[in-house]
């Protein structure tokens, strides 16, 4: 899976959709759709790359805390429209939503993923739309983006290759992938998280930090149950057939 990872430095979790079969059509094509990362520390060099790379659109998904703490660097790139798809106005990280309880370790205590998937695609649905309807009709490449690449965007990865005909095991494991890329990220925070609060038991193998196959497993057996499969959850959120075809044809490099 390397090859699908891009040479950014400012960035620890950017791949692209490109190089997956579909079955009996051909292959996805690179240089369309890319997820990654918040671009808050992406360099010169690394804008350089975006844009020589094709880049003509980058969607945010993150909501107004989360950017002021960490500002999207290619909001004000001349060549690049940025969009911002906010998923929900507050983080789904552990520290911005609960409060603490006494002796008991957030991230231990965080949600199922798996569970926490479904509810966003259940709830969100106006992001959905508002991010497949940008993919849909932009000309040249779409980098989108949450906070570390991992959850809002691998909902939004899974829905375009599941739309695209790419089959469940290599979503789940497009999906899996994120936490290798992540680890050294996640280190950090786990480091800094203990020095502020050292009396807490967390480690590096809690919920938070994984991306297990069965998360994504929960929610593409929600989205076949409930919505016939990617197309039909996609209708659901307002999107027409006709942009859902052009996602299509966008992704999708006939064999």
């Amino acid at each position: 899976m390397n090859y699908r990872r891009l040479p950014l430095e400012g960035m620890r979790n950017v791949r692209d959709l490109g190089g997956f079969p579909v079955s009996g059509r051909g292959v996805t094509r690179y240089k369309v759709f890319i997820r990654s990362d918040s671009p808050h520390r992406v360099t010169e060099d690394d804008i350089e790359f975006l844009m020589n790379y094709g880049v003509a659109v980058n969607i945010d998904f993150r909501g107004d805390p989360e950017i002021k703490r960490k500002p999207n660097r290619l909001a004000n790139v001349s060549g690049i429209r940025y969009c911002r798809c906010v998923t929900f106005d507050s983080q789904v990280a552990f520290a911005s939503q609960k409060k603490r309880e006494p002796g008991r370790p957030l991230m231990d205590s965080f949600v199922n993923w798996g569970e926490k998937y479904i509810e966003m695609a259940d709830n969100c649905r106006d992001w959905v739309r508002d991010s497949l309807r940008i993919m849909a009709g932009t000309d040249g490449g779409v980098l989108f983006n949450c906070a570390t690449g991992k959850d809002r965007t691998g909902i939004i990865s899974a829905l375009v290759l599941s739309l695209a005909g790419v089959s469940r095991e290599d979503i789940i494991a497009d999906y899996c992938i994120s936490e290798l890329y992540l680890k050294e990220l996640y280190e950090e925070l786990l480091d800094a998280y203990m020095k502020m609060w050292p009396e807490e038991n967390a480690s590096i193998n809690d919920p938070f930090f994984k991306t297990d196959p069965s998360n994504m497993a929960i929610f593409l057996n929600h989205i076949g149950d409930n919505y016939d499969g990617a197309e039909g959850y996609l209708l659901s959120c307002g999107l027409e057939k006709d942009e859902l075809e052009a996602i299509r044809e966008k992704l999708v490099e006939r064999g």
